[in-house]
């Protein structure tokens, strides 16, 4: 199933405020069984953060080593591509993290 281009962009419009924002990871867990869309790339990691304004928010950890994936670590907000998409579907982005 894929997402209207307008749902995309509104999506897309609120996660540019996160973009290169920092905070730290509250929780993390490893998925290892996904939806279609994101099983090409089992296993990964989601982790919870809290930024540093306070807000909490979650996505997929990205270019990390094991030791970086604790409780407490600091990570930055980053734009990626989200999932495999078919052929002449819109190729989708969004916030993921990234170890400081």
């Amino acid at each position: 199933m894929t997402q209207s281009p307008v749902r995309l962009w509104r999506k897309q419009t609120h996660d540019k405020k996160l973009l290169e924002t920092t905070g730290v990871i509250l929780s993390w867990t490893e998925i290892s069984v996904a939806p279609p869309k994101f099983a090409s790339g089992t296993p990964y990691t989601v982790v919870l953060v809290e930024l540093l304004s306070g807000e909490r928010t979650y996505g997929q950890l990205v270019d990390f080593k094991d030791s970086d994936r604790t409780i407490g670590a600091k990570v930055k907000a980053v734009y990626r591509r989200y999932g495999t998409v078919a052929k002449e579907d819109l190729i989708e982005y969004g916030v993921k993290f990234k170890p400081l």
